[in-house]
């Protein structure tokens, strides 16, 4: 076995021998080839696994530190059920926390960003069209046995609006907000929530942004999607829509969201469709700025860092859609202001 040599200073040497077995194991392969894939921001380890006959696996390794890293396998078999694209499984040990994956390469929609619009604008429509058979997918027909995360309440949305302002607000942007202040932000935000939960819930992603849908065979395969919950569909249309890492023009924007509304078939008017959608990107806008701030102060991960700038921007434009949001969008300059001198 060939592992790439600083692999060493990131494992245990008895984690290694694990793996090594696991693989062998499972693949009956004595030469393979270990390679990290360095990307993203959670408690997971992927490794590509290469044979000699230039076959190439994933392994995965998910940790303790996010409790639902554990329903990945279980969301995994269900998503195929529903014929959405998702990674194929081809071995699993739950007590070790292995998992050994197809390998879907390394273009996302994310590394296509600078391809001319008529050269993506499909991907995005397929894209759109996987996550449909999500969000339409009948509740009451939810497995007994799919571990899913914290549906969306009060108390989630409240826990992201309070990572956002501790991360963001107050970590990156070192803004300490009166009394008063922080009380007409919070009523605002209280009134965010309440007008999302009236929106009919529906099985969400959570995480659908460009960086989660790798692209094989001219296809997108969704990736990430252990975060999976009932919440509000919006919630993922603002993900890839208003997605920080991907900047659209006004026009590309509603050719996407035209796409999924007739996908939808008239289930809300066109002006209560756009007016649920600008709502549930800020509050997806609010928890994306938090993680930037988090992972990248708290984590480390600095690179994220890079990314507020464009997410202030498009939290800026949904607010500007939503009716009663003064307080944050006065808060949303000022971080702008901020970091746009600190020139991350």
């Amino acid at each position: 076995m060939r592992i790439a040599p600083w692999d060493e200073k990131h494992l245990s040497r008895n984690m290694y021998k694990e793996i090594q077995k696991f693989i062998k194991d499972n693949l009956g392969a004595k030469d393979f080839e270990l390679v990290p894939i360095k990307k993203g921001g959670s408690d997971r380890e992927f490794i590509r696994v290469s044979l000699p006959d230039k076959t190439s696996f994933v392994f995965m390794h998910y940790g303790d530190e996010v409790a639902e890293n554990a329903h990945w396998a279980g969301i995994n078999r269900f998503m195929a059920s529903l014929k959405i694209n998702v990674p194929r499984i081809f071995a699993q040990d739950d007590p070790r926390h292995f998992i050994l994956l197809e390998d879907l390469g390394d273009v996302d929609l994310w590394s296509e960003r600078f391809l001319r619009w008529e050269e993506r604008r499909d991907y995005y429509f397929q894209a759109l069209t996987q996550i449909y058979r999500l969000h339409s997918f009948d509740l009451k027909s939810i497995p007994a046995d799919l571990q899913l995360s914290e549906n969306y309440g009060p108390r989630l949305y409240k826990w992201e609006h309070d990572y956002f302002l501790e991360n963001l607000v107050w970590e990156v942007c070192k803004i300490k907000l009166s009394s008063a202040d922080t009380a007409k932000l919070n009523k605002e935000l209280d009134a965010l929530s309440a007008r999302l939960q009236k929106i009919e819930p529906c099985l969400i992603h959570r995480d659908f942004q460009s960086q989660n849908i790798m692209i094989k065979n001219d296809r997108p395969v969704l990736i990430d999607f252990q975060g999976m919950r009932k919440g509000c569909l919006f919630y993922d249309l603002g993900s890839l829509i208003c997605d920080p890492y991907v900047t659209f023009d006004d026009k590309e924007r509603d050719e996407l969201l035209d796409f999924y509304y007739v996908l939808m078939e008239l289930v809300y008017s066109r002006d209560e469709f756009f007016s649920n959608f600008w709502m549930g990107s800020v509050q997806r806008l609010l928890q994306a700025l938090g993680a930037y701030g988090f992972l990248g102060l708290k984590k480390h991960k600095t690179a994220f860092l890079s990314h507020i700038g464009n997410g202030l921007e498009n939290l800026l434009t949904a607010i500007d859609k939503v009716d009663g949001m003064e307080t944050l969008n006065d808060l949303a300059i000022e971080c702008e202001t901020i970091i746009t001198r600190k020139n991350y």
